[in-house]
């Protein structure tokens, strides 16, 4: 069963003193996107949160395991700094589950 997750976070130290664009940032963009490919996520929503001056990304996985996996490998790696993840679900699905 698929799964759709909601984070939020910063990036992490691996990108100190990186020049946004320059080969060093191109590599590990690209090691972070394989994370995620690696994981079978697809990306529904991403970009930066200005009211809350963070990341969001909305991701399914093909299960929750994978989730869990990104966000261990991502830390290890310190990529990114998952601040919150869980799951994300429509607006119709949580009015059901209220009643």
């Amino acid at each position: 069963m698929s799964y759709t997750s909601f984070s939020i976070g910063r990036v992490g130290r691996a990108w100190d003193g990186i020049e946004p664009g320059s080969e060093a940032w191109a590599a590990l963009q690209a090691k972070q996107m394989q994370i995620l490919a690696d994981a079978g996520a697809e990306t529904l929503a991403g970009g930066w949160a200005t009211g809350i001056g963070k990341f969001v990304n909305i991701n399914t996985y093909p299960d929750i395991e994978s989730s869990k996996r990104v966000i261990a490998r991502l830390a290890a790696t310190q990529l990114f700094e998952v601040e919150s993840s869980g799951p994300f679900i429509s607006t119709e699905e949580m009015m059901t589950l209220m009643v």
